[in-house]
């Protein structure tokens, strides 16, 4: 180094917050801001190189991005390079040897910032024996609001590597900001798509060493069919160009979606973008499978600040402008037709292959014309929303066949004719009926009529007084059978542990101070309310018992002790209706907010109307459960009716508690 050898940036207070970190605060955009200033060093080709996912350290690694351009000397470095806010256009008139210049704002060279901590710039002419070089750390930039200060870079000379161009600029990011490596597959993509064609053709960009190509998608049509540009004048006299294509399966990345704008090669309006139309066009499904380009350079022809349209980091054009009116009212008639004529085609590729397949053309000859054309008519509307030609889809179409060819289904017909304009309650519809003959509703009723069958157990269970728990006198019990099925208390509740000490619960919650006189006292049941998220102490008294006051005490110390680590809480009683205790004061104790003294009749009765109004539901709608816990529960239930017992085995506690869902 040279004694005294620097270079020069003046910063604002805030300049590289406000320009740096927070306008790229996402990799993709920053690194295409720096690739533009490739183009406009009239680069013929650009290297980037990012470190791969299994050797990303955000500390070690670097990101690398060199150009074969015109390179900067010392003089252009200080005068054109470090000055923040340069508008070259007022310049050079925002052309320089036939290429439009992409950069306006002169702020591009911060986008670095929005990567790394550190920013390291090498650039050297076709003259020049030895490259400069200099550094810019991003502590060394952060300025307090409302100052202005003289930041100056240590200047090197260093020589050229082999390898590098005859002249270029090399930019280095390091101690980079994020955590996570690049994606690089998703980098092409946004790269590709945030330059023109035009530009990828004039100036390669390689990323570790491979060439950015145009996006590979399959696709059913393209508009025009030549693949080029269909030019339009707009009624304000601005010229567009414009291309779109239609893929045969969804698009899975947001970058390939919609229309990306350019002005100038390169994106003046990110996509996905359909000029807000996508969540009120007629055929809003297919937004997954367009993706086009339009070309409105007339956005970014100007060469003032004072005339910008387009957002400082190249993200979106300001539609609040007069002079972006036209473009896009025409643009939202153009996104109509293109989601419409897109819907159609996907729609009658369905169709064409439902119609003729082998598995259906013989049953869809059985019936009459004007049945086949409703068909065929849902058919097309279900392809707006159907992915693929696949099994799924194959069921859809089953489905809807099926619902003509049983005549007894009208209300089904009527039901299909009711959301046959909208391909998303469709196939909903179409779905639903077909998992309900995967399902099979008899299963599910076999579910119910078990649940009823253990009610009507529990009703002579408490008709027979039956123990709370196992005795010497038998093994069947009221707390077995309610552990097993805790639905029975309230379908609203959640049941959740049984038999569980006050001293142990506590612990578990982060609370040491129980009273040894509780430490060991256990609660039958823990429930939480679904609605309210209350904390539910349930204790059980078997139908024959009079309930005594101290009981009724013991339950609310209970209640004390578990408040002390969760609120709300609620007592209830689970008794047969019989009380040793004074009416009045009975009447005092039951009228208490947070305590409920529930009758075995009344949780009975309560539990036999749910279930009978659900079995009633199945001859309508029957939605799909878990599955899986259903047979579970249906094994388990025919094992208790059969032995006759609710005692559960070693093995069915260490299970645990049953299903407590509806």
């Amino acid at each position: 180094m040279v004694d005294g050898d620097y270079f020069t940036m003046t910063i604002l207070g805030r300049t590289i917050e406000h320009l740096g970190t927070q306008m790229y605060k996402h990799r993709a955009p920053a690194i295409a801001e720096l690739v533009a200033n490739c183009w406009d060093a009239e680069a013929n080709s650009v290297w980037i190189t990012i470190p791969e996912a299994d050797q990303y350290n955000a500390v070690g690694s670097v990101i690398t991005i060199i150009d074969d351009g015109e390179g900067m000397d010392a003089d252009a470095v200080q005068g054109r390079y470090l000055v923040v806010g340069r508008n070259r256009r007022a310049e050079d008139g925002g052309e320089k040897n036939g290429r439009k210049v992409m950069g306006r704002k002169g702020i591009g060279k911060l986008a670095g910032f929005g990567l790394a901590e550190k920013v390291t710039v090498t650039t050297w002419t076709g003259v020049m024996e030895k490259a400069i070089q200099f550094s810019m750390a991003l502590n060394q930039l952060r300025i307090d609001a409302g100052q202005a200060r003289e930041i100056k870079f240590d200047r090197y000379e260093v020589d050229k590597q082999e390898g590098w161009p005859t002249s270029g600029t090399r930019i280095e990011l390091s101690d980079l900001r994020h955590k996570t490596p690049i994606e690089i597959s998703t980098l092409k993509e946004t790269l590709a798509r945030r330059f023109s064609r035009t530009t990828r053709g004039e100036m390669t960009i390689l990323i570790n060493e491979e060439p950015l190509v145009e996006p590979n998608i399959d696709t059913m049509y393209v508009f025009p069919e030549n693949g080029e540009y269909e030019t339009k004048k707009l009624s304000d006299g601005n010229i567009v160009q414009y291309r779109y294509r239609f893929a045969n399966k969804p698009l899975r990345s947001k970058e390939l979606q919609g229309f990306v704008i350019y002005a100038n090669e390169r994106t003046a309006q990110v996509p996905p973008f359909f000029f807000n139309v996508e969540s009120t066009a007629s055929a809003q499904h297919s937004t997954r499978y367009v993706t086009g380009e339009i070309i409105a350079d007339f956005t970014d022809s100007g060469t003032d600040n004072d005339s910008d349209v387009i957002s400082t980091d190249r993200q979106e054009l300001d539609w609040e402008k007069e002079e972006l009116k036209e473009l896009h009212m025409w643009g939202e008639e153009l996104v109509r037709k293109v989601l419409r004529e897109c819907a159609e085609m996907r729609g009658g590729l369905l169709e064409n292959w439902i119609m003729n397949e082998p598995e259906f053309t013989e049953r869809l000859s059985l019936l009459d014309p004007s049945t086949r054309k409703e068909i065929s008519k849902f058919l097309k509307v279900l392809g707006e929303k159907s992915e693929e030609q696949d099994g799924r889809t194959k069921d859809l179409a089953n489905s809807l066949i099926r619902a003509y060819e049983f005549r007894a289904f009208h209300d089904v017909i009527d039901d299909i004719e009711q959301v046959g304009q909208d391909p998303e309650k469709l196939e909903e519809l179409l779905g639903r009926l077909y998992d309900w003959k995967v399902l099979e509703s008899r299963a599910i009723l076999e579910i119910i009529k078990g649940r009823l069958s253990i009610i009507t157990k529990l009703e002579r269970m408490i008709v027979g007084n039956s123990p709370e728990t196992a005795s010497s006198r038998t093994d069947d019990n009221l707390h077995d059978l309610l552990a097993e099925y805790p639905w029975i208390f309230n379908p609203e509740w959640q049941v959740y542990v049984e038999e569980k000490s006050i001293g142990n619960t506590l612990r578990e919650w982060g609370k040491t101070d129980c009273p040894e006189d509780m430490e060991s006292k256990r609660v039958d049941f823990l429930a939480f309310d679904k609605n309210s998220d209350d904390l539910i102490i349930i204790e059980l008294k078997r139908p024959g018992h009079a309930v005594e006051f101290n009981e009724i005490q013991r339950l609310e110390q209970y209640q004390v002790e578990l408040m002390k680590a969760r609120e709300p809480c609620r007592r209830v009683l689970v008794y047969g209706g019989n009380v040793n205790i004074p009416q009045s004061k009975w009447e005092e104790m039951k009228s208490a907010d947070d305590f409920e003294a529930l009758e075995w009749s009344k949780m009975f009765k309560r539990a036999r109307t749910f279930y009978t109004h659900y079995e009633g539901v199945l001859s309508g709608d029957v939605t799909s459960g878990e599955f899986q816990s259903k047979k579970v529960e249906i094994a388990r239930t025919r094992a208790i009716l059969d032995r006759g017992s609710a005692h559960r085995s070693k093995e069915d506690r260490i299970r645990g508690l049953g299903s407590s869902d509806v």
